[in-house]
């Protein structure tokens, strides 16, 4: 059972992901939200760069949308898979579903390929996502890890994971898509 704080964050994410706000997580916000993250990194429409964007999107709506009644979910649906998915997952699965989200957030936002996101880089992450860019410069710098000044994909990795798993409200993990105790 996702403990209090797990479920906050959950809660946090499912706002993020209703991208229109109507209380269902559909293709639509995927949909909206590949368009979004298209625009803040100047991509034309329909251009190579725009189909890869809306294809990765859409494959993270694909790999979610048979655990949320297949074509919309609310947030008590989200809530129940995420809790399946956290607490009592398939390692397999959500080793998948990690990976998958980490590759996405680099392939999407290092946008000068260096194998790392900087700060630029985050910002445009949340104008992406419409999540307040206030709480990004703090959001960043606990996912920095060693303070370099830029995240790599193992510093990635592991906020995912304590984002998703972490009960401990000091984890840097937390502060991936900013602000969850509001």
């Amino acid at each position: 059972m996702l403990t209090p704080l797990q479920k906050r964050k959950q809660i946090h994410f499912f706002e993020i992901l209703d991208f229109d706000c109507n209380g269902l997580i559909q293709r639509k916000d995927f949909e909206d939200i590949a368009e979004n993250l298209s625009v803040i990194r100047g991509f034309e429409k329909d251009s190579k760069e725009d189909k890869i964007i809306r294809e990765t999107s859409l494959s993270i709506w694909n790999l979610m949308k048979k655990h949320v009644n297949a074509t919309d979910g609310n947030l008590d649906i989200w809530l129940t898979f995420m809790d399946s998915f956290v607490i009592n997952s398939n390692n397999e699965w959500y080793n998948q579903y990690v990976n998958g989200l980490t590759q996405t957030m680099f392939d999407v936002f290092d946008m000068d390929q260096n194998g790392f996101i900087s700060l630029d880089e985050y910002l445009d992450f949340f104008i992406g996502l419409r999540i307040e860019v206030r709480f990004a410069p703090k959001s960043f710098a606990k996912l920095d890890r060693n303070n370099d000044g830029k995240i790599s994909k193992s510093e990635l990795v592991e906020s995912v994971e304590e984002f998703l798993k972490s009960d401990d409200p000091s984890d840097g993990g937390n502060w991936l898509f900013g602000h969850w105790e509001l």
